[in-house]
């Protein structure tokens, strides 16, 4: 016998949101449920295997069979009809060297998602059999934050910090896996060669007394350079005296173990100066270093006199006259090394461009400068090429400007003219202080970048992760595609980059009316959120600070390219989710001007968002100088109100002080912002905010129009035009490309 018993029934008065009970089977996901699937669809899309189709041409697009190619640790070869399917790739950039006997090398940085369908097209070029391949790489050490991240100079201490990238009892093993990444670049070469710009010591003992800025390397760390292939190494550096006598004789020696030929420091003046010859192949290279960072001011100079060691002085015109003529007549190919200049701008200083003029006028057959930190372009003196900087190559600043530098491969025949035959720019990225090659975009805006700032007769050619130099005989880029836009009355951003591919520039502007633009550069890159490094990790974010479950990078719906950022919060957690960028983001010396002290002043943040549910968003923005990150302001910005949107824009514009407000004992102006993306918590359920597409927008170039018309001079790395007119204005905007 069932026995129901009744219970007496007691009204219960609730609000809604507080007392619904869910049916699962009648409501829908939540938020860590639908978290969950984007993670399923996101590792089941990385784990996804993709092919690259290859397609290898020589002259005239002959079909060039029996290339080698190496990927991923592997050897492959096309096929008679020059091809070649790689199968089973995992997603994210991939490096490949291809090269066969003859003909010139290529190294190139793709997704093998794009050449899926469409094969990937590479033309080698024939070569002599009495040329050869010269490689150059910028900046180069394994000292300070690579042995302590917290240092800033190094001392007479030996660091052995756990934590750190290098430690001396694992130097070697640890040097060889910082370089593997841009080991395809060096090691085929027939010569390669890096600025030094460190002692190398086995115990530091003697640091220069006054030096604001010292560091060393272990000797077990060049290592890493041996097994890249490295041959010589330039030591007429501001640098190489940091330990001062007792530094440069471990230096030369453990240089010397290594195997390396090096010129540009020595135990006096005549050491200092005098030019290494080196045989390469059946060429003789004559190799000219010096600097002209002398340490006057101090009272241990870092340079070489008759009785005392350091580098080559680059100001003596006298004896750098002789050192570079007694190259010349001595080799087949003569090769100077400056180091100077102002550190962190686009171009030489008016002090370097003179001494590179100078250098040409004793006819070495190219230049190459260092010391800026910053890739720079390329030029000819009196006919003389030159590498205007190659930035960093294995560094460890944490400055952004710093982290693209450019390698260049130089092919010559010393039988030919010109001896020059052609270049190679790889950019190389530093991720984390590691360098590693890159593709796409990244590759793109530093080869744009490097042709803004190039002499006039100079023409770089993108392509999939390097461009190419012409020197002689440049092409032309060609229009491939117009674009009309109708502006109302206002202020605006136009976004170039949703119009044309990285690789092509805005060339031609016309207009029905006389509105004002401004060309605009980015200063952060990495907005975009993608992953353009040859490394193997896949889907990395590693410039933006992204540590909670909260802030992931999504692979799914994004606005352009492969992924965005999404950021996800719910009502109980009441803590705004918080982005920072990892680094502080300064504005650049004006270029050209006449010092560069004066720069660029007017910003925009700029970018896409996406909402459901979200929150406010808004920015952190704080105002600093360019060194010690002393504060001028710092405020919290609204973006986009909460709510539910397509992708739209958001823009806050920012000027900084002007020069006559300083901070600190050195009087340092406003030159860099620090910034970081909040989104609040919604008012109720679960919010969910994708971010695309941000830049740091530094306007920089004025456009005048000619009857209506504005046209480029040059090929350039401005991606963003402002506009404000006071009528609406159709533009109509041309994009050119090299073929």
């Amino acid at each position: 016998m069932n026995i129901y018993k009744l219970l007496p029934f007691v009204p219960v008065m609730c609000a809604l949101s507080a007392c619904s009970v869910e049916d699962p089977y009648e409501s829908g996901p939540t938020q860590a449920q639908e978290q969950e699937q984007q993670r399923q669809q996101e590792q089941t899309q990385q784990d996804q295997k993709r092919g690259l189709n290859l397609q290898l041409q020589g002259s005239g697009d002959a079909a060039l069979s029996d290339v080698s190619v190496e990927a991923l640790g592997n050897q492959y070869r096309t096929d008679e009809q020059g091809q070649l399917t790689l199968t089973d790739l995992n997603t994210g950039m991939l490096t490949l060297t291809l090269s066969k006997p003859g003909y010139q090398r290529a190294v190139v940085t793709v997704n093998s998602r794009d050449y899926q369908d469409n094969p990937l097209a590479v033309q080698l070029k024939r070569l002599s059999a009495t040329s050869s391949e010269l490689m150059f790489g910028g900046d180069t050490m394994f000292g300070r934050r690579y042995m302590d991240p917290s240092l800033t100079t190094m001392g007479n201490l030996l660091p052995d910090v756990e934590e750190a990238m290098i430690r001396p009892g694992n130097a070697a093993s640890s040097a060889i896996a910082l370089t593997q990444f841009v080991k395809p670049i060096t090691a085929s070469a027939d010569f390669a060669s890096v600025n030094l710009e460190s002692p190398v010591l086995a115990a530091p003992t003697t640091v220069h007394p006054s030096k604001e800025f010292a560091f060393f390397s272990l000797p077990d760390t060049l290592q890493g350079l041996t097994e890249i292939g490295i041959d010589y190494v330039a030591l007429g550096n501001n640098h190489v005296f940091d330990y001062q006598q007792k530094g440069l004789e471990d230096t030369l020696k453990y240089v010397e173990q290594a195997g390396f030929s090096h010129s540009g420091a020595g135990n006096n003046t005549a050491e200092a100066y005098a030019p290494r010859l080196v045989e390469v192949g059946n060429t003789t290279l004559g190799l000219v270093s010096a600097t002209s960072i002398t340490g006057d001011d101090h009272l241990v100079t870092y340079i070489a006199t008759a009785d005392k060691g350091g580098a080559a002085d680059l100001t003596d015109s006298t004896a750098l006259r002789a050192a570079v003529e007694q190259a010349r007549d001595n080799s087949d190919y003569a090769i100077v090394q400056l180091h100077g200049g102002d550190e962190y701008s686009y171009a030489p200083t008016r002090y370097i461009d003179n001494r590179f003029e100078f250098v040409s006028r004793r006819e070495p057959d190219l230049m190459i400068a260092h010391h800026p930190h910053v890739a720079q372009g390329f030029a000819l003196y009196n006919g003389v090429p030159a590498l205007l900087g190659l930035g960093n190559f294995v560094f460890e600043q944490n400055r952004h400007e710093t982290l693209l530098g450019v390698a260049v491969s130089v092919t010559i025949d010393p039988t030919q003219t010109p001896k020059t035959q052609s270049a190679r720019a790889y950019p190389v990225y530093l991720e984390d202080y590691q360098p590693k090659l890159v593709g796409g975009f990244l590759s793109d805006y530093l080869i744009r970048r490097l042709a803004e700032f190039s002499g006039p007769e100079i023409a770089i050619v993108p392509g999939p992760g390097f461009g190419d130099v012409y020197f002689h005989q440049a092409p032309a880029p060609q229009e491939i595609d117009t674009v009309t836009l109708t502006l109302p009355s206002g202020e605006h951003i136009i976004d170039l980059r949703e119009y044309a591919p990285s690789h092509a520039f805005v060339s031609k502007i016309s207009s029905t009316g006389q509105p004002e633009m401004t060309l605009g550069r980015d200063l952060m890159w990495f907005g975009d959120f993608e992953d353009w490094d040859n490394d193997n990790e896949t889907n990395e974010v590693t410039r933006w600070e992204h540590e909670s479950d909260d802030i992931t990078p999504c692979l799914t719906g994004a606005m352009r390219g492969l992924q965005g950022m999404c950021l996800s919060r719910t009502q109980f957690n009441n803590r705004p989710l918080r982005m920072p960028f990892k680094q502080t983001l300064r504005t650049m010396p004006i270029t050209p001007a006449e010092s560069t002290l004066q720069a660029y002043s007017e910003l925009s943040l700029f970018g896409y968002a996406k909402g459901d549910n979200a929150g406010d968003v808004s920015a952190e923005l704080t105002i600093v100088t360019a060194e010690d990150n002393l504060e001028f302001s710092s405020e919290e910005v609204s973006l986009i109100k909460p709510g539910s949107y397509d992708w739209k824009t958001f823009r806050h514009d920012i000027s900084l002080p002007d020069d006559s407000q300083t901070l600190g004992s050195e009087q340092l102006p406003a030159r860099a912002v620090k910034l970081a993306f909040k989104q609040a918590p919604p008012e109720k359920g679960e919010a969910t905010l994708m971010l695309d597409q941000l830049a740091l927008i530094s306007w920089q170039k004025p456009l005048s129009l000619n009857n209506g018309l504005w046209q480029a001079e040059r090929m350039h790395g401005m991606d963003f035009i402002a506009v404000q007119t006071s009528n609406s204005v159709t533009l109509t905007l041309h994009f050119s490309a090299y073929n």
